[in-house]
């Protein structure tokens, strides 16, 4: 685009002058009064080199000796099946030369193409985006997907070792992780474990069960049955903490323990009555507590009523964002000031490199154990595993089901592994046992 500025009298003399100089493709970009107070300044545009209603010799070399290559190609082309055709002269100088049609069974010639103008900045942002894209793609590749191609330039260099570099084994394992998108540094450690496992002599699912419980860990919570419990569900808003809450509450009342159950929701709408829903039908109180200094109180008189026996303490906190430090540090204050554990709940079935940043942000609320919601809707678990790895916690229960008065579930880390496993052709949803592990 060319742009050039004009001064007449008036805007109809500029808009004139504007057309003769440019042509009537032009446009108006700005129009302001001249400074003398005189006629007004007009800046036009248009695409290409402008026109000039008078033909010179500085406007005509570029475009004649472009016409008068495409001429006397055709002139020799059509000598050459001509014999005996003399080629005549071309005439030069600034008249623009006379056009030709081509001979009947020639294309048209196409028009010159123009050149494309490039300088070593433009060399310079090409390289920093192709290692941006470089850098991003092994950031998001799944570890499967990397492991692949170097065995694959392995067997390539020795076709000999195809066997030794892929096992099916080993080949089952990397599709499995790939499909449920278990990348980044959570897929580097597996498979580099899976891999130790399998020289050794491990069956598939047992090398996968063994990396799984190295790199991510097991704890379920029934294991401190016999000791007080006071939990703080935290997580992103609809990650499925207040449902969890109402299970963990039947749990505890199935097993005979003393049960105080709060909610800190008191942000948003409905969060107070939804829980208020689930404990009613429990036959159990539930209390709000609006502040750190509140909820402190409430947990003091439960650890005292409790009088030594097997107590829980269950509070359902409100979602937070954890890349918001303010947020975090408010529901820093309400952890630590009722002295509780805090138990990350992280649904299945989303991105997995987003739950992996997302738990290793809520890592700075020092969670050591994590609940797993939505087990039954979603086929693919990458997002629960790569979460579970960044925030360095260990996965103690699951839910597979919306039901309340079913509960969860222990997981365990050859149930796990038996999941990802699974077909992902023939995948059906996770099969309920109650009080049993998951298992497909």
């Amino acid at each position: 685009m060319r742009l050039k500025t004009f001064q007449a009298r008036n805007m109809a003399q500029a808009l004139a002058e504007v057309r003769k100089v440019l042509g009537e493709d032009a446009i108006i970009v700005a129009s302001v009064p001249a400074e003398d107070g005189r006629g007004v300044v007009v800046t036009a545009a248009v695409d290409g080199a402008a026109r000039s209603s008078v033909a010179t010799p500085t406007s005509l070399p570029a475009t004649v000796p472009a016409a008068e290559a495409v001429l006397a190609e055709r002139r020799a082309a059509a000598g050459r099946r001509r014999p005996g055709a003399a080629e005549m002269p071309l005439r030069s100088g600034p008249r623009a030369v006379p056009p030709v049609a081509p001979p009947p069974d020639l294309p048209p010639a196409s028009p010159p193409a123009r050149p494309v103008l490039r300088s070593r900045a433009d060399d310079v942002d090409d390289e920093i985006e192709l290692e941006f894209e470089r850098e991003e793609t092994a950031s998001i590749t799944p570890a499967a997907t990397a492991t692949a191609r170097r065995e694959a330039a392995a067997a390539e260099e020795d076709p000999e070792t195809v066997s030794k570099a892929v096992s099916p084994e080993l080949a089952q394992i990397e599709r499995a992780l790939a499909f449920h998108g278990i990348g980044g540094q959570a897929g580097r450690r597996l498979l580099a474990m899976v891999r130790e496992r399998l020289r050794a002599g491990e069956a598939p699912d047992r090398a996968l069960a063994q990396a799984l419980d190295r790199v991510v860990g097991f704890d379920p919570l029934g294991r401190t049955a016999g000791r007080p419990q006071a939990l703080a569900l935290i997580g992103l808003a609809g990650a499925g903490k207040t449902v969890t809450v109402a299970k963990l509450a039947a749990r505890a009342l199935t097993q005979g323990r003393r049960l105080t159950v709060v909610t800190a929701d008191t942000i948003r709408a409905g969060g107070v009555e939804q829980l208020a829903a689930y404990t009613g039908l429990l036959g159990i109180d539930l209390l709000v507590a609006g502040s750190s200094r509140e909820l402190a109180r409430v947990a003091a008189r439960a650890r005292a009523d409790a009088a030594g026996e097997p107590m829980t303490l269950l509070v359902d906190t409100a979602g937070v964002n954890p890349f918001f430090t303010e947020e975090t540090e408010e529901l820093a204050t309400l952890i630590d000031a009722a002295e509780l554990e805090p138990v990350l709940v992280l649904p299945a079935g989303i991105d997995p490199f987003e739950a992996a940043d997302q738990g290793a942000a809520f890592s700075v609320l020092h969670p050591r154990r994590a609940i797993c919601t939505r087990l039954d809707g979603a086929r693919r678990l990458g997002a629960v595993i790569c979460a579970a790895a960044a925030a360095r916690v260990r996965l103690s229960e699951a839910s597979v089901t919306a039901h309340v008065s079913e509960g969860l579930n222990p997981l365990s880390a050859t149930g796990l592994a038996q999941l990802l496993l699974r077909d992902p052709l023939n995948l059906r949803p996770a099969k309920l046992d109650r009080d049993a592990e998951i298992r497909p």
